[in-house]
């Protein structure tokens, strides 16, 4: 029985310092927070490509499109993204580039322990674009996962200025 109690609370040690080490950010930066800014940290790679895919996949997306990350995004970051995204990113550094049908534009991101927001632009057709908001969970077996979008009516999408990167 002791063993048993000693287990269950070593258990629940482990998720509780789980917990606590999630990552707390903010892209762009929000006025006088002490969140991470930074768009090439680990989660915010593993946060950027699920809800890059999923904004595609949930709209039916089938064809090429070219991805913009957040500002100050280096290649490297980009490239092992579009790289988990699949064939079907195209970056916008390449220089012979495939025909696409438009460009996804990771705007902002947000995580808050164990949930994220990703905000996106995507294409819907006829020179349209769709400002929407993925939701993902991080949980202990799978990860994160995108599991809603959250579409945006009647919003602006300024495209003026596109996500600029480092070069490393």
């Amino acid at each position: 029985m002791t063993q048993k109690i000693t287990t269950v609370v070593a258990l629940a040690i482990i998720c509780l310092l789980a917990l606590g080490c999630q990552p707390y950010v903010n892209i762009p930066p929000q006025e006088k927070d002490t969140a991470s800014h930074n768009p090439n940290g680990k989660t915010v790679r593993t946060v950027l490509t699920k809800a890059v895919r999923y904004a595609i996949d949930e709209a039916g997306i089938t064809e090429p499109v070219q991805v913009m990350l957040p500002a100050n995004t280096e290649k490297l970051t980009y490239a092992q993204i579009l790289n988990a995204i699949g064939d079907q990113a195209v970056s916008p550094f390449e220089e012979d580039v495939p025909s696409v049908v438009g460009i996804v534009f990771a705007k902002g991101v947000r995580i808050r322990g164990t949930q994220a927001e990703v905000d996106i632009a995507r294409p819907v057709g006829n020179g349209v674009d769709q400002l929407i908001t993925v939701y993902l969970d991080w949980r202990p077996l799978n990860g994160w996962e995108a599991f809603r979008v959250h579409v945006w009516r009647g919003v602006s999408i300024d495209e003026s200025q596109p996500g600029e990167y480092i070069e490393e």
